[in-house]
């Protein structure tokens, strides 16, 4: 970079069960001297926290997208800066919004009209390290050298990210900006806003994953009627369970099973420090007196989880975000920079939404089995999405073996047959961890005229999305997005 230190105008917005809200952001970039070592995020400065609204719907199963839209415009409006003027962030969508049938074309707008180069991303666990990220759990577990449990507790999911600040970990999981590991994350379909009053304390809605409980539970809840105070008692007391049960097990209650979101550990964890966050998981400290005060569940599930007698037992730490850890998280921690390193074709950058598949063990595959094993990552990718609806896929390597000229040109021997499946004029991105990226794509470059980059220094998983931004200034690093994009989980 010609100037050691730059600054990114960053956006969150998150579209939420219950409320909407945005965050305008400042980052640091700082590119330490002499040439080496790549450009770093440094501080990360929220100048806007816009206010929190209400989701607008439709009906039950459509957002409203012109008025989100319109919210996220007017919190540009407040601020002072314009989408030209936004250089990255991320839009997410989260809880039960997810679900709507209109989620998807709704965060790709809302990414595509915030800036030009702002995410689309939806999934329960990126949520949950945003969320952990944006609540300090993650700076917590820095500061402890332990494990710390982020709990973010909203209208429709409760997501838990569990951070490694353990030097063993940080190189295991890929950390953050604050060096800290996701160890795991842990997703249920329990929320505040799964059953919804009128005015009159009768129930206008009952969500699936609370019709589950009603129903386990025998409990006379219903719509229309007004159930008795001890029946939505004993359903706040039921959700609060589940979340204790997740994040206390293995083992699972069958109930916590049925509820979760994605796959469950297979081992117990003991905690340094547990945060909550989320519209809800703000509440616990301090439960509201009138449990119908948000026309919700919310303010008994709070009440619950505060009284439950293992929620006492754990080392409770204050957040430094609530309501807005996932908005914060989206805002200040989507956004990471690739190594120095890179191989690029800028003629194709920006690339949004473009699908990855990991090559595993590639470090310990002899020169001769290279390419059966990249020809299946193509596979999967091909398998997994269709060619011509996207502008670019991804392999990602995490080990090529020894950072030898012979080792990387025997990769670039066995990748470029191995995309022969795929269309000339489809853009490859190939990730390493490994400080590799400008060697391995003058091997490639030499064996192909597809189009090419070749990013280091990054960690991406099987089945994530890469979205890749125009480079820095000095044309030495790239900004990366890695994501997910799932919806109706």
């Amino acid at each position: 970079m010609a100037d050691a230190r730059r600054t990114l105008t960053s956006i969150g917005v998150d579209v939420g069960t219950t409320t909407t809200h945005a965050i305008v952001s400042r980052l640091r970039v700082e590119t330490p001297p002499g040439g080496a070592a790549s450009p770093k995020i440094t501080d990360r400065e929220i100048v806007h926290r816009g206010t929190v609204r209400e989701t607008p719907l439709l009906d039950s199963e459509t957002i409203d997208v012109d008025r989100v839209a319109a919210f996220v415009d007017r919190e540009l409006e407040a601020t002072g800066v314009t989408a030209d003027e936004i250089d990255t962030g991320a839009v997410i969508v989260t809880g039960e919004t997810a679900r709507r049938a209109n989620a998807e074309p709704l965060v790709h707008r809302l990414a595509a009209d915030s800036g030009q180069f702002v995410a689309a991303v939806a999934g329960a666990s990126l949520e949950a390290v945003l969320a952990g990220r944006g609540s300090g759990a993650a700076t917590r577990a820095a500061e402890a050298g332990g494990l710390v449990a982020n709990v973010d507790v909203g209208g429709g999911t409760t997501n838990v990210a569990i951070f490694d600040g353990r030097d063993s970990a940080r190189d295991r999981t890929g950390p953050g900006s604050d060096g800290v590991a996701v160890r795991e994350t842990r997703c249920l379909d329990v929320g505040g806003r799964l059953v919804t009053f009128d005015d009159r304390r009768r129930v206008i809605s009952v969500s699936p994953p609370a019709r589950t409980l009603v129903e386990a539970l025998e409990l006379p809840i219903a719509r229309g009627e007004s159930p008795p105070a001890d029946a939505l008692d004993d359903l706040a007391a039921a959700m609060a369970d589940r979340i204790v049960d997740l994040c206390a097990g293995p083992p699972f209650d069958d109930l916590t099973r049925a509820l979760a979101i994605g796959p469950l550990p297979d081992e117990s964890l003991e905690f340094d420090g547990v945060v909550f966050s989320g519209g809800v998981g703000r509440l616990v400290a301090s439960p509201p007196d009138d449990p119908f005060a948000y026309g919700d569940l919310g303010g008994s599930l709070a009440a619950a989880l505060a009284d439950h007698a293992v929620v006492r037992s754990w080392p409770v730490l204050e957040p430094a975000e609530d309501i807005r850890a996932t908005v914060v998280g989206a805002g200040t921690e989507t956004t990471t920079l690739s190594g120095r390193t890179v191989s690029l074709e800028p003629s194709t950058l920006p690339l949004r939404n473009v699908p990855v598949a990991a090559v595993p063990d590639v470090s310990n595959c002899s020169d001769a089995a290279l390419e059966g094993r990249f020809e299946a990552g193509v596979s999967r990718l091909l398998e997994r999405h269709d060619p011509d609806e996207v502008d670019a896929v991804a392999l990602s390597i995490d080990d090529v073996g020894p950072l030898a000229y012979d080792r990387l040109r025997a990769v670039g021997d066995a990748l470029v047959p191995a995309l022969e499946s795929l269309s000339p004029s489809l853009p490859m991105v190939v990730v390493t961890r490994q400080n590799c990226a400008k060697v391995l794509g003058q091997v490639l470059r030499r064996r192909t005229d597809r189009p090419l980059l070749v990013l280091d220094e990054l960690v991406v998983g099987d089945g994530d999305y890469l979205d890749v931004g125009e480079p820095m200034p000095g044309g030495e690093s790239v900004p990366v997005v890695v994501k997910t994009l799932a919806f109706g989980e």
